[in-house]
């Protein structure tokens, strides 16, 4: 123990010496340049991975730079050389002395408290300003500057990395150099043996426990034969206690879990000791059942007032406090999957959260289990959200800053909560302002729709409670909505109604939506026979619809809840069949015989990845296929259902509907949307934050759409060995206004770089698109 003292003592009186050897060389850098110098960080030794990883935790992180430029040190460095600090006292002591003398001569107590308080928020402004700096500098990043402090604690952060990832004799040199005007600094490091782990074994006192744990050993994250890493035995310690809160044991967290690594130099081994054993001896194992459960429905404001009364109701075995009978308390528990007398369950706990916070009705959840007396109580806090909400949307699109293609939309959406149980209608109304193609050219329209939206937690189907209770656990939720619109121009105007009944449930990162039935009226009629000609217009038609989509996603299903989240990948599947049930049940002789008839299969993939380049750096890429066809070639598909290619979120290069289908290009005064059946589209954009809530991004756009059917047009058709020469390719950049991802207005300008005709450019102008929230 002596010797292990002294070891310690010359340890500590040799640091004390290199540090006061690095501080005194620092002071005479420092009086030689006359003021601080940079510092640039050299690391040799190691790979790229661990190279970059120090890098990221080291102390001086590299500057934030755009196209190789560090901007914010530049807005830095031009607010600091505008920054005056004795100026800013000064002012302090102006403002003190002007109030002052106002307040002296103020007439009543009333203006001396508001002359008083004007001067107190002048001055804080003033202290916040010397403190934090100018807009400027708060904006940009302070230089960097060498500090022998920072470097001495570099050498330990990169110490403690390398011993993280089982080099555990690893060493660190570190050399200093004075160039011009900086200094470098130069880390050589010797990694030297990689430790693995050679044998693991278990201690645990408690049988039950050792049962448990030997039962999920082939859970462990820590393996014979893997290398050291620090992080898998800060995984295993959250892996055993989570498993333990899952069967009964209540109170167990880190302190009942630690390792024992017997370290071997010699051969650069660790052979490790799982111990899960109580910290106190006369302390004694046990599982804990719950046995009370409440459910907390107030606010602060129904306990403060005179007039609400709280109620206290019993429903499933679960205590709830309401503020009045109006509360659907069965369908509430139905989704808590906790009941008194079971065993303490820490994922249940979570589940419920998730539940509660899925169904959209509650404003905050809050889930706490507490010992109170012999028993465990798990109080479950839901502060009800307003039982009507009124949200406006606005949304839109402008093309080249041009205003006959400018295309707005408003949406007026009044949500109510709490129907028939913990249902939510949506009545949405809007207005939009759209063009058609009709005879050569096109009219300006506004389209009205009404639309009401019913959306329960639940599965609507004959199935019994019980039933019910055990596809809970998929967050079941039906959807049921109907639409009208009505567009009306100067040549002909157009009703339209939609209806549909949508199941959607998830388990894991895999999102289902099942359409059993969905129908589609569309009636236009014509206001000026002498402006159009009827093979412009569409007929009436009626459709009915079924489909599936499923979607996978790398992100968690609690996160499903956050809409400003987006996922890192999602990959979607979407299966339509038009036309099935009026020829299954052989609607078509009672339906008049101008009703068009569709029937066709449609088929959709899509798939969507982001990757954090840097801290400020995304790239965003996405792909699509889509595909749409009859059965037969009589069998006409919806000219909705089939694809344009242009526009935002598309080729943006072009605007929508001009180009393709194929190798076909409209004439100049032919400014008809094109369709095709088939769509290939794929985009990739850089998107980078630049300084506040400014945003750039560079983007490349490729895609096109073709025709299937076999009397098509030479040009619009596919062909195999030959379709990428028909691709539309364009690229450009832009700006992003990104407001907290609760509103984005991008502006946009796209170059066309290669048109699917393989003309000459020169005539194509480039299209600038402003617009409402990202393309994908």
């Amino acid at each position: 123990m002596l010797k292990t003292y002294c070891l310690e003592k010359k340890k500590l009186i040799i640091q004390f010496i290199l540090y006061l050897l690095l501080s005194i060389y620092a002071s005479f850098l420092h009086a030689a340049v006359g003021k601080p110098l940079p510092i640039k960080e050299v690391i040799v030794g190691v790979n790229h991975m661990h190279k970059k990883a120090l890098q990221k935790h080291s102390i001086y992180q590299p500057y934030t730079t755009f196209l190789g430029m560090p901007i914010k040190k530049w807005l830095y460095q031009w607010g600091n050389h505008h920054f005056n600090l004795e100026k800013i006292k000064n002012d302090c002591a102006a403002i003190e002395a002007t109030y002052g003398y106002r307040i002296r001569k103020a007439s009543n107590k009333k203006e001396k408290i508001k002359l008083m308080a004007t001067r107190d928020k002048a001055i804080k402004r003033k202290e916040n300003l010397a403190k934090n700096g100018n807009r400027l500098m708060r904006m940009g990043e302070k230089p960097l500057y060498y500090d022998p402090i920072y470097v001495h604690h570099n050498e330990k952060i990169f110490l403690n990395y390398l011993h993280s990832k089982g080099y555990l004799d690893a060493e660190i040199i570190t050399k200093t150099d004075l160039k011009k005007s900086s200094i470098r600094v130069t880390y050589s490091i010797k990694p030297k043996n990689l430790y693995k782990i050679i044998s693991t074994r278990l201690q645990a006192s408690d049988q039950a426990i050792d049962t448990l744990l030997a039962n999920h050993s082939n859970e462990s994250l820590i393996k014979i034969g893997d290398p050291y890493g620090y992080q898998n035995f800060v995984n295993e310690q959250e892996r055993i206690i989570n498993l333990l809160s899952d069967n009964g044991y209540f109170e167990f967290n880190e302190q009942y879990v630690h390792f024992i690594a017997d370290r071997s130099d010699g051969d650069h081994t660790i052979a490790v000791t799982t111990v899960v054993d109580l910290p106190d001896p006369k302390m004694a194992y046990h599982k804990t059942k719950i046995g009370r459960i409440v459910v907390d429905l107030t606010t602060q404001q129904d306990h403060a007032s005179s007039i609400t009364c709280v109620l206290t109701k019993v429903c499933q075995g679960l205590y709830f406090l309401v503020p009045s009978d109006g509360y659907p308390l069965d369908d509430i528990a139905a989704k808590i999957p906790l009941r008194p007398g079971d065993l303490y369950n820490k994922s249940k706990i979570l589940e419920t959260y998730e539940r509660l916070h899925r169904i959209a009705t509650f404003g905050s959840i809050a889930i706490l289990p507490k010992i109170e007396g012999d028993e465990l109580v798990i109080y479950i806090h839901a502060k009800p959200d307003e039982r009507i909400r009124f949200q406006i949307e606005i949304g839109g699109q402008c093309v080249n800053l041009n205003l006959n293609k400018l295309r707005p939309a408003i949406k007026l959406n009044p949500i109510i909560k709490r129907v028939g149980g913990l249902g939510i209608l949506q009545i949405e109304a809007s207005v939009a302002l759209r063009e058609d193609f009709v005879t050569q050219r096109f009219h300006r329209n506004i389209t009205y729709g009404l639309r009401g939206k019913f959306t329960t937690p639940c599965f609507i189907l004959f199935l019994s409670r019980k039933t019910n209770l055990m596809v809970e656990k998929f967050n079941p939720t039906t959807t049921m909505a109907i639409d009208y619109s009505f567009t009306k121009n100067p040549v002909y105007s157009s009703k339209k109604i939609d209806a549909g009944l949508n199941y959607d449930w998830y388990s894991k990162h895999v999102l289902y939506q099942c359409s059993p039935f969905k129908v589609t009226f569309d009636y236009p009629q014509v206001l000026d026979n002498s402006k159009t000609n009827q093979s412009h217009i569409k007929l009436p038609s009626f459709l009915t619809s079924m489909g599936c989509i499923l979607t996978i996603r790398a992100a968690t299903p609690t996160l499903y809840f956050n809409p400003l989240v987006s996922y890192r990948w999602m990959v979607s599947i979407d299966i339509e069949h038009g036309g099935l049930y009026e020829h299954l049940f052989l609607m078509k002789k009672i339906l008049p015989k101008e009703i068009q008839l569709y029937k066709y299969l449609k088929i959709e993939m899509g798939y969507r990845h982001a990757f954090d380049l840097t801290a400020y750096t995304t790239l965003v890429y996405q792909s699509k296929l889509g595909a749409v066809k009859g059965y037969k070639a009589t069998d006409k598909v919806p000219l909705d259902k089939q694809y344009t290619i242009g526009g935002y979120g598309s080729v943006r290069a072009w605007d929508r509907g001009v180009v393709g289908p194929g190798l076909y290009e409209s004439e100049e005064n032919n400014n008809e949307i094109q369709k095709g059946d088939l769509l290939l589209l794929g985009n990739i954009e850089l998107r980078r934050k630049l300084i506040g809530y400014l945003e750039g991004a560079i983007f490349l756009d490729i895609g096109n759409t073709w025709k299937l059917g076999k009397d098509a047009p030479l040009k619009m058709k596919f062909k195999f060995h030959k379709f990428y020469k028909a691709f539309a390719v364009g690229g450009g950049f832009g700006l992003r206004l990104n407001l907290y991802n609760i509103f984005i207005l991008c502006g946009d300008l796209a170059f066309p770089l290669y048109r699917p005709s393989g003309s000459k450019l020169q005539k194509l102008k480039p299209i600038f698109n402003l617009n409402i929230g990202y393309p994908f």
